[in-house]
C-alpha cells in the first residue's frame, strides 16, 4: 500500500509513476481521437472516390452510347449513298435499254399526236372507239353515214370497236411487228412503280440494334418500357407524343414493353436504321 494513502505524502518514485500513467492514459485518448479522424477523413475519401467513379463510369456509358448513335447515323448515310447511287447507276442503264429498244423509222412525234387525236374520240377512255363514239365525233360532217362502214373496215377482231393498234396497223401498213411493238410503247401509260422489296436486317445490323436495346434495357427484363424507349430516342427530335403513338404501333402484343424483335422491326419500320434489301 502507498504510504500516502496511510497519511504520508508520496514518494517521489510513486508520483513518477502516476504521471507515467497519467500520460499514458492521455496518450492512448489523443490516439484513439486521431485514429477516429483519419478512419472519418479515409471514410470520406472513399465516398468521394466511389461517387467520382460512378460518374466515371456514367460519362463513358453516356459517351459509348452516343457513339453508337453517331456509328449509326454514319453507317445509315453511307449506306443510303450507295444504295442511292445504284438505284441511279439500274435507273440510267434501264433507260439506255429503252432508249435502244424503243427506236424506230417512224416519228414517235407523229405517233403521239396521232394517240392524241384518237382520244379525243375514245370519249370513255376504254382503249377502244366504238361505232357510237366515231359517229358522235363526226355528227354533222361529210363522213358520218359512212362511219359504220369505215369502222367494220377497221375493226380486224370483229369487237364492234376500233384500237390503236388497228388504226396503226391501217395507217402504216409496210411497218412490221417490231414497229408496233415500239409505237405502242410510246403511247403506253407509265408502268406503276413495283412495290419495295421487303425490308430486313442483316446479321449485323441486328446484332448492334441488340446490343443498344441491352444498352438502354435497364433493368435486364428482355423489353423496353415507353421511358426506356424515349431515353433510347433522345436523340432523334421525335416528340414524346410521337414516340409514345410509335410505342403503342410497335408493341404487337400489346404487353407494354418491346422486346427484341418488336424494336427490331421498329427500327425498320421507321427509317431510322437503313435495312438490307
Amino acid at each position: 500500500t502507498p504510504s500516502w494513502i496511510a497519511g504520508a505524502m508520496p514518494s517521489a518514485e510513486e508520483l513518477d509513476a502516476k504521471r507515467e500513467e497519467n500520460i499514458a492514459k492521455k496518450e492512448a485518448e489523443r490516439k484513439e481521437k486521431l485514429d477516429a479522424i483519419k478512419a472519418a477523413k479515409a471514410e470520406k475519401a472513399e465516398e468521394r472516390r466511389k461517387e467520382e467513379e460512378r460518374k466515371a463510369e456514367e460519362k463513358r456509358q453516356a459517351d459509348a452510347k452516343q457513339q453508337q448513335l453517331d456509328d449509326l447515323a454514319k453507317k445509315r448515310e453511307a449506306s443510303i449513298a450507295q444504295k442511292e447511287a445504284e438505284r441511279k447507276k439500274k435507273a440510267d442503264a434501264l433507260k439506255e435499254r429503252k432508249k435502244k429498244k424503243q427506236s424506230s423509222k417512224y416519228s414517235k412525234q407523229e405517233i403521239l399526236l396521232l394517240k392524241e387525236v384518237y382520244d379525243q374520240y375514245d370519249s370513255d377512255k376504254s382503249g377502244a372507239v366504238s361505232i357510237t363514239e366515231m359517229q358522235n365525233a363526226l355528227k354533222g360532217g361529210a363522213l358520218a353515214d359512212s362511219t359504220e362502214a369505215m369502222l367494220n373496215e377497221l375493226d380486224k377482231n370483229g369487237d364492234g370497236s376500233v384500237d390503236f393498234k388497228e388504226l396503226l396497223k391501217l395507217l402504216y401498213p409496210f411497218a412490221t411487228q417490231t414497229d408496233f411493238d415500239v409505237m405502242l410503247a410510246w403511247v403506253a401509260p407509265p408502268e406503276p412503280p413495283p412495290p419495295p422489296p421487303k425490308k430486313e436486317l442483316s446479321a449485323a445490323q441486328i446484332e448492334e440494334i441488340n446490343k443498344i436495346f441491352s444498352l438502354y434495357d435497364h433493368d435486364g427484363s428482355g423489353g423496353l418500357t415507353v421511358k426506356e424507349l424515349k431515353e433510347a430516342m433522345k436523340d432523334t427530335f421525335l416528340s414524346a407524343e410521337e414516340l409514345e403513338e410509335m410505342f403503342k404501333s410497335a408493341d404487337a402484343n400489346e404487353n407494354t414493353l418491346l422486346d427484341r424483335r418488336e424494336f427490331q422491326a421498329l427500327m425498320v419500320s421507321t427509317g431510322m436504321w437503313d435495312a438490307d434489301y
